[in-house]
């Protein structure tokens, strides 16, 4: 302690300061005493990002500003003056600077070090332990202007605009399991978030409908503001929360006083909820962010995992990860992980969490091998919890994430499982009893050390897996293996696939993994072995060779064992609706789905008739959204919407002796008419044709229609020809996608 009286000045300076407003003298006089003065020019670096923090400095004049960096979207500069302050402190060593610092302009600083900040606490508890709080207020004030200019929400509001906004709102918090709102209550005030998590349910008559999460950065509860009616939905924080509200009052009066910027602002935030009401429909989106890793039970690789994640979310942004030594050892405590939550470091360690979060576009938090504390932390961190096991360990509940589930806070958190292969692993099995033993959203295979495979479970994630759907057409289907063929050359992954009719059979043998030729050749041999023809009772064909012939295909596949995750489109005959198969037997999916009606006998399933899902839906982009949140979705076409054309006339009635002499007697006048199987599976196909204008309008991203019109429907032998026309066609429309892709990036 210096014993010189601090100036009169440097009291009066410190009494107005938010931080020590209503202070006692003797606390105030104390701090005064303590306070080291530093001056720093301009341009000048007072500290970087990472470096060890060496106290909280007071602005008694001059500018610096802060520079942040927010989920790699770039860096940002907060300006700070006098009054303010920079830096944080804490009662423990070892802290972590989260930001970097530069003068603004000549500035005279005031310096509290970590050692004189423990003293006054010893000294004075509960006034500094205010400080504490007020500085996690201000750290969190900085984080939302950063977002505010970095967000493209809230682009091109103006700084004026900010600036105000950033004044009016208040900074609150709230635990995980907590209630934002209720539905029906007022609407009161708009959120945004600052970290954390929101999730959004409808209360419907008998069930709750997930609508959609809100992450950093995003906002909640425009729409009531804006109509003025009650909450049209509950919002619940899923894991711990910091959010902006801006009361509806000081809301009305920034759109009175800036209408035009303002409304655009209204109509972006309800974009990202609804899509553009003028064009496509809005996509799901996927901003989850933080992912914890859970190992199921005792001797998962979980670090290997936990770094094959990271490396793989590292080519789509920057990512850290994090296990308790890792924390230790960056946080710069020993066995900080480890602390109670009662404990003082808790909440330190929470905002430097939180800072790396927001540094950072993704964290991976990789849990211990037991239920500790470092684990529990992971489980309250993240967005979206993945329980990781051996697949040829027991599929029973292990300890750790047995009581994950029963303790912590999970329901409404997003659950999956991932099931680690061995690397000579051709095709998994035993997946249902994994999933029967547990309830979790997704599922994914991944072999150790494969990084295609953790790049496709990053890319799940992340909402930015590639979706491939396929169309049914006969034999124009082949076009399908072209089009494979183009995205493996082009480096464009598949990571999940889903089809009709004989989209479906392909589409399944590429969840299989297997490759466009063997696919191609498979394919081929089924289609060409023929089908012996019944008395017309109740179909043209038995089917009895082509169900016999997919069974070998398949070999007993379920579709929970697959790769790349699939589905398949059937219609219920019985009850005029669309099935959606997406677990059980690979062979049932794909029999149901290539069961025309009329030519094959319907499959029958507990009782109802199954059929040929072209009737209802031939190409289904629409379901495909559902499966792939805000991924990326390539649909391919290969049903002509005008096909049997230019057909011979017969108004009195059609003897089918005439056509046939017509096609052997060479002297006979020619009939241009198609034959039944043509006419069955055209009039299948007819009904998905409404689904097209849909894949058109937005649905798809890349919506290809390779021509091969000009082929018969079952024209197989033409398969190989038809798949070259698939492939040309792909890559010059893929092509042409990536290149504006990459523009788009880059813009």
């Amino acid at each position: 302690m210096t014993s010189a009286p601090p100036e009169p000045d440097l009291l009066g300076f410190l009494a107005v300061n938010r931080l020590f407003r209503g202070f006692p003298d003797a606390a105030l006089d104390d701090l005064a005493r303590t306070l080291e003065t530093r001056l720093i020019t301009e341009g000048e670096i007072l500290f970087r990002e990472g470096d060890p923090a060496d106290g909280l400095y007071l602005v008694r004049s001059g500018h610096l500003a802060v520079i942040l960096e927010w989920k790699g979207l770039g860096q940002e500069r907060a300006l700070v003056g006098p009054g303010d302050s920079v830096g944080v402190i804490q009662d423990f060593r070892g802290a972590l600077r989260s930001a970097t610092v530069r003068a603004a302009a000549d500035s005279e600083l005031l310096l509290l070090t970590p050692d004189a900040y423990r003293d006054l606490l010893q000294r004075h508890p509960d006034p500094f332990r205010r400080v504490g709080r007020s500085m996690a207020e201000r750290v969190h004030r900085i984080h939302f202007d950063v977002i505010m200019r970095l967000n493209p929400l809230f682009a091109d509001l103006g700084e004026k605009i900010l600036a105000e906004i950033e004044r009016a709102v208040e900074i609150r918090d709230v635990p995980s399991g907590t209630f934002l709102f209720r539905q029906n209550d007022p609407s009161d005030a708009l959120y945004i978030v600052i970290s954390g998590r929101l999730r959004i349910w409808q209360q419907q008559p008998g069930s709750n409908v997930f609508l959609n999460e809100v992450g950093q950065g995003g906002s909640v509860g425009e729409a009531g503001v804006i109509t003025g009616n009650p909450r049209a939905a509950d919002v619940k924080a899923i894991r711990d929360t910091v959010y902006a509200r801006l009361d509806a009052d000081e809301l009305m009066r920034l759109l009175d006083a800036y209408p035009r910027p303002m409304n655009r602002l209204f109509v972006r935030m309800m974009q990202q909820h609804l899509g553009d009401p003028g064009g496509a429909p809005a996509k799901p989106v996927n901003s989850t962010s933080t992912f914890a890793l859970v190992p199921v039970g005792p001797g998962v690789p979980i670090r290997d995992a936990g770094e094959a994640l990271a490396r793989a979310l590292s080519r789509i942004g920057s990512t850290l990860a994090l296990n308790s030594d890792m924390c230790d050892s960056r946080f710069g405590v020993d066995r900080v992980a480890q602390a109670g939550f009662d404990d003082p470091v808790n909440g330190p360690l929470l905002e430097w969490l939180n800072q790396q979060e927001f540094s950072h576009q993704f964290m991976v938090y990789v849990a211990d091998g037991t239920f500790s504390n470092w684990t529990r932390r992971c489980v309250r961190q993240a967005d979206h919890v993945l329980f990781v096991a051996e697949a040829r360990g027991a599929p029973e509940l292990g300890p750790v994430e047995e009581r994950v589930l029963r303790e912590e806070n999970v329901p409404g958190l997003r659950k999956s499982l991932v099931l680690l292969q061995e690397p000579g692993t051709e095709v998994p099995s035993g997946t249902l009893a994994w999933l029967n033993a547990r309830k979790i959203g997704m599922h994914h295979h991944v072999r150790k050390g494969s990084d295609t495979d953790f790049g496709r479970l990053a890319r799940f994630l992340t909402g930015k897996a590639v979706a491939l759907v396929l169309g049914g057409g006969g034999a124009r289907g082949f076009a399908h293996v072209g089009v494979m063929r183009a995205m493996n050359e082009l480096g464009i992954p598949i990571d999940l696939v889903a089809g009709t009719s004989m989209g479906a059979l392909i589409a399944s043998q590429c969840a299989m993994q297997w490759s466009p030729d063997e696919i191609l050749q498979r394919t081929l041999a089924l289609c060409l072995a023929g089908e012996q023809v019944t008395i017309p009772m109740v179909s043209v064909f038995a089917g009895a060779r082509f169900i016999h012939g997919v069974r070998r295909l398949m070999q007993g596949a379920e579709i929970e064992d697959m790769w790349r995750n699939f589905f398949a489109v059937s219609c219920n005959l019985s009850r005029a609706s669309v099935v959606v198969h997406d677990k059980g037997p690979l062979q049932e999916a794909v029999l149901a789905s290539n069961t025309p009606p009329g030519l094959f006998p319907p499959r029958v399933d507990h009782g109802d008739l199954l059929v040929d899902g072209a009737l209802l839906n031939n190409l289904p982009a629409d379901i495909m959204q559902r499966y792939n949140e805000g991924g990326e979705m390539i649909a391919v076409d290969v049903s002509p919407r005008e096909d049997l054309l230019a057909n011979t006339e017969y108004k009195d009635g059609l003897s089918g002796v005439k056509v046939l002499m017509s096609k052997i007697n060479p002297f006979a006048a020619p009939m241009h008419v198609p034959n039944i199987v043509d006419i069955i599976t055209r009039s299948t196909a007819i009904g998905g044709l409404a689904q097209k204008q849909r894949v058109m309008q937005g649905i798809a991203d890349v919506y290809l229609k390779p021509p091969v019109a000009k082929y018969a429907i079952m024209g197989y032998s033409d398969g190989p020809e038809i798949a070259d026309i698939g492939y040309d066609d792909a890559m010059r429309s893929l092509e042409d996608w990536l290149t504006r892709r990459q523009r788009a990036d880059a813009a």
